[in-house]
């Protein structure tokens, strides 16, 4: 007896519960009720905001109008994105700008541009996957020519003539699962990917690996970066500035130490030797990748916060922000950004290079690095010399 009651009980729980899913159903899907009705439809936002002042851009999508609206046209040119029911390209690119920006919630975004949470989501992926693939259009290797910044610079020419750009890592706040949380956590206690970028002195990306675990070594993810597929390239004879986080080698000139090397620590101090004097220009060049590193940061709030997104995307965010940083520095005429105190990144200069058990590849650092500490002395003694003898001139 008991048992048909339990019986009959289960058989109206189901059928109550398969009586609410068919209403949810209908009013979704069949009579599909507008809980999103502002006069001020996403669309129109969009339109208000680009035939606005130009300041209400830069504010919002973070760019000039001009320099969004050549955004939107390059994506529809390469077809990466195209417009589509109720959704124009324009709005889609600016939901994704309002995410990367101001990390914007998807409940807020629904209620701007009165869309559903799936269609926010679906066009900012959508957004994403297109403007990664513009990254071998706008993340371009360093050329043969000396740069103008070092070439107009006697401070730096004919010194450092062959230096490209400069190289650093940085650390991105990432959110990933409590198992895999020890190995993302970094040497300050929170859990980040670590992002190795090259960066020119017109403050451009040549090249960013971002993915990599934030416990691992700025050093390990650079031996990385020299030998995947889409590898950082580096012509023969030509080198890039790093910070003592890196081994020094032909291709990536760090600087000495133990000695001074960031200008505030010098003070009204004159350098007192050639490494002194090395270490001071190093540090007023590589303070170019820096400079980009903050400028990214500032601009792209979600670079700051852990966002609630597959890693996979975290990645791809990453890589995106570069792309449009760099699409931002080609075509705006003045950029907001450049301006203000840089975000503090976490430094790796304190931490020892990560030792090689393998013998053949020690031997092949060691030659490198008695190449490139030859290369550094000349250097630095040609700047010394230089220098003393405009000291005894004046």
């Amino acid at each position: 007896m008991a048992s048909s009651e339990d019986d009959e009980d289960a058989i109206i729980a189901v059928t109550a519960a398969t009586t609410s899913l068919i209403a949810c159903y209908y009013q979704y899907f069949v009579e599909k009720t507008i809980c999103y009705d502002s006069i001020l439809s996403g669309s129109a936002h969009v339109d208000e905001v680009l035939n606005g002042h130009d300041a209400r851009c830069q504010k919002n999508f973070r760019m000039e109008k001009h320099v969004f609206l050549l955004l939107c046209e390059l994506l529809q040119e390469k077809q990466l994105l195209r417009h589509s029911k109720g959704v124009r390209v324009e709005e889609k690119v600016a939901i994704f700008m309002l995410v990367v920006g101001h990390n914007e919630r998807n409940r807020v975004l629904q209620e701007r541009f009165q869309h559903s949470g799936e269609t926010i989501s679906r066009h900012f992926n959508a957004v994403l996957d297109a403007i990664v693939q513009l990254a071998d259009d706008f993340l371009q290797p360093a050329g043969p020519c000396t740069p103008d910044e070092i070439r107009d610079n006697p401070r730096f020419y004919p010194y450092f003539k062959n230096c490209v750009g400069a190289i650093d890592g940085t650390h991105i706040p990432a959110m990933v699962s409590e198992e895999e949380q020890p190995l993302y956590r970094n040497r300050k206690g929170f859990i980040s990917q670590n992002v190795l970028v090259a960066c020119s002195f017109d403050l451009q990306f040549h090249y960013v690996l971002a993915g990599w675990e934030g416990s691992a070594h700025d050093g390990r993810v650079l031996d990385s970066a020299l030998t995947r597929s889409d590898k950082l390239i580096v012509l023969e004879g030509k080198f890039y500035l790093g910070d003592a986080g890196f081994a020094l080698t032909p291709s990536f000139i760090t600087p000495y130490r133990g000695v001074r090397y960031h200008l505030k620590e010098y003070g009204r101090n004159r350098p007192k030797d050639a490494k002194e004097l090395f270490n001071l220009r190093h540090s007023s060049l590589r303070n170019a990748v820096e400079r980009i590193i903050g400028i990214l940061k500032r601009r792209f709030l979600i670079l700051q916060a852990q966002p609630q997104y597959p890693y996979e995307s975290q990645v791809k965010i990453v890589l995106a922000c570069c792309i449009i940083h760099n699409h931002i520095r080609r075509e705006c005429i003045n950029d907001l950004f450049l301006d203000g105190e840089d975000v503090t990144t976490v430094p790796e200069t304190d931490a020892g290079i990560p030792e090689d058990n393998n013998e053949g590849a020690r031997l092949g650092r060691n030659r490198d690095r008695d190449l490139a500490s030859e290369l550094r002395t000349s250097i630095a003694d040609a700047i010394w010399n230089n220098y003393r003898r405009r000291r005894c001139t004046i």
